[in-house]
């Protein structure tokens, strides 16, 4: 898998997590169903967030993935 692809599905996990999370949380707090602001703010997170953290996340895996060749090797 490319770099570029893992990153793409970690920025698209992000935002299908914080904008639901985003909605549920302002109309548990309102009360009232929340506007498409809020929503937009919650896909901004996530899209935020997973351009952020999937880099990172591709990092440690090829890592890790290293680190396992290298016990397999001893």
């Amino acid at each position: 898998m490319k770099k570029s692809m893992f990153v793409f599905l970690i920025t698209t996990a992000a935002v299908v997590i914080a904008a639901p999370g985003a909605w549920a949380t302002a109309w548990l707090v309102s009360g009232k169903t929340p506007s498409l602001l809020v929503i937009g703010v919650g896909v901004v997170e996530g899209l935020i967030a997973g351009v952020v953290s999937g880099p990172r996340f591709w990092d440690d895996r090829n890592a890790i993935r290293q680190r396992a060749a290298q016990v397999d090797d001893s």
